[in-house]
Parts: structure tokens; C-alpha cells; sequence
């Protein structure tokens, strides 16, 4: 997961927001596995699509304005889904 949430940060430009996309990532999982949520891991594929269709988008803009925080647009997204408050609620699992 810290290899994908790289990727995502380098892909977007985003340094700052490793940890969440790790966050996301793991609690995605852990919806899924412990049946919380099922179809946890397609809702972030699809806002991680949705935000680089937006990034693609600010590219192609004659403004230039460009999304200047990512890691927010995601959060939005997933928030607006009600994946984020979910997870946010989901009991904290260690790993040993």
C-alpha cells in the first residue's frame, strides 16, 4: 500500500498527502475484507479516476488554474460517497 500511496503522491504531484492515500487505501481494504462497505476499493478507483480526469482537465484549461490540492479533491469525493465518514468511524486494526 505505502508503493501505491507513493505512486499516487508522484502521480499527482502531491507529496503532502502520502499518509492519507495510504490511510484511504488500507481502510478501502479493510471495508471490503470485514464487509463494511462492499465495493470500498471500486468507489476509490473511481474518484481516483475522477481527479485525474480533473488534473488531465486543468492541463488542457486556457486559465491554467490547475487543481492545486489533489489529496483534498479525493477526500471531497469519497466524503460526498460516504466512504470517508465510514471509515473515519471503523474501528483502528493493528497489525503485529
Amino acid at each position: 500500500m505505502e508503493e501505491l500511496a507513493l505512486g499516487l503522491a508522484k502521480e499527482f504531484k502531491d507529496p503532502g498527502s502520502v499518509r492519507f492515500y495510504a490511510w484511504v487505501l488500507w481502510n478501502a481494504l479493510r471495508a471490503e475484507i470485514y464487509g463494511m462497505w462492499e465495493g470500498a476499493l471500486a468507489l476509490v478507483e473511481w474518484a481516483i479516476a475522477r481527479v485525474r480526469e480533473a488534473l488531465a482537465a486543468s492541463l488542457m484549461s486556457s486559465r491554467k488554474e490547475g487543481i492545486r490540492r489533489p489529496g483534498a479533491l479525493l477526500a471531497h469525493l469519497l466524503n460526498q460517497q460516504g466512504l470517508l465518514p465510514l471509515l473515519r468511524q471503523a474501528p483502528q486494526w493493528r497489525v503485529a
